[in-house]
């Protein structure tokens, strides 16, 4: 998530404090961007002074936003979006990775925390010393299978010669963390296959527990249990899929968009009885995908009180059919909200 990127974004051509409606501009004409709801609200802009006493102002009067590097592309879609209706607002993004940006929303330097990944425990930790609160966690899409793009849902890979085809969320945890003897998962036959498959054992790996899909997994999907002994943790997904590639009796998680023709991917469900999904876009979009992961926008809100004004009318148009098409036309397939997730990220606005 390094080697970011700086970019200024400034408005021409129309007349200062207009305030008009906005204009869509031409979009890349992807099946992603079709996915989006057309049922979302439309964006309508409301007038809003430039903050020019805000601390995220910088010297040469741009709004400065700080953080994660793979969102360049859709900020500075939003940030020509905004613009448009907003004629006197200016835009710096010094994007160099996701971890650049909770000390910045903290400080006060960046308007806001365009982030891959939810803030770790020692993150929070550290802004809620400086801000005296929490921040506030906004999705604003749904992560990318596109290989080039930084951050994707989760999967479960198997080696390819391996007969099993789906797992359920409840089975992975029994496998991969620590548990007592009677609910702990450790051979393949508990896991349903027979033969001579059934008395052999399964072979862990993963992407390390203090790596950020790391984190999420054993936070949102393995109980918050520690892993179990023998699990082999890997900086990067590709290290992890190649550790399954490599190896008959693995069992591994890591992103889904870092498949190889050595692994296969598991159908996935929350419980053995439910359906089950392989992570397709549509069922992605849909929420029906249990290893799916986000991105984020993370503000500063002190309890009690309103949200900055401009960061309120920005996440307006970022939560907006407009805003989730201009996402969903990125190059890096990041996929749009769906209606009631982004109504509950609204929400969160009042």
């Amino acid at each position: 998530m390094l080697g970011g990127s700086i970019f200024t974004c400034a408005a021409q051509g129309t007349p200062a404090g207009a305030v008009e409606p906005i204009s869509e501009p031409a979009l890349r004409p992807t099946s992603a961007a079709a996915l989006v709801d057309a049922r979302l609200p439309r964006y309508r802009p409301e007038p809003i002074a430039f903050p020019r006493e805000a601390s995220y102002v910088t010297s040469a009067g741009e709004i400065s936003i700080i953080g994660y590097n793979d969102m360049l592309g859709i900020l500075t879609a939003i940030n020509t979006l905004f613009v448009g209706a907003h004629p006197e607002f200016r835009f710096s993004l010094v994007l160099k990775g996701t971890r650049t940006a909770p000390a910045a929303l903290a400080q006060g330097r960046s308007a806001f925390a365009p982030m891959g990944a939810e803030f770790s425990d020692a993150e929070l930790t550290a802004y809620e010393s400086v801000a005296g609160s929490k921040p506030t966690a906004i999705r604003v899409a749904h992560d990318s299978l596109e290989p080039r793009a930084l951050s994707a849902p989760l999967a479960l890979y198997v080696h390819h010669d391996n007969p099993i085809g789906k797992l359920s969320i409840d089975q992975a945890a029994r496998a991969f963390t620590a548990r007592t003897s009677d609910d702990q998962i450790t051979r393949w036959g508990q896991l349903g296959l027979t033969g001579e498959w059934a008395q052999r054992p399964i072979h862990l790996c993963g992407l390390h527990a203090a790596t950020a899909l790391g984190i999420f997994m054993q936070k949102h999907k393995l109980g918050g249990h520690p892993y179990a002994v023998g699990f082999s943790g890997f900086p990067q997904s590709a290290e992890a899929v190649k550790c399954v590639g490599t190896d008959p009796l693995a069992l591994g998680f890591a992103a889904l968009n870092r498949a190889t023709p050595e692994v296969k991917i598991l159908a996935v469900s929350d419980h053995p009885a439910d359906p089950s999904s392989r992570g397709s876009r549509e069922d992605i979009i849909s929420g029906s995908y249990p290893l799916d992961r986000h991105l984020y926008i993370f503000v500063r809100r002190s309890p009690g009180r309103p949200l900055d004004a401009f960061v309120r009318e920005y996440l307006r148009l970022v939560l907006s059919y407009e805003g989730q098409q201009a996402i969903a036309s990125g190059t890096l397939g990041y996929l749009p909200l769906n209606a009631e997730e982004l109504a509950e990220e609204r929400s969160k606005l009042d």
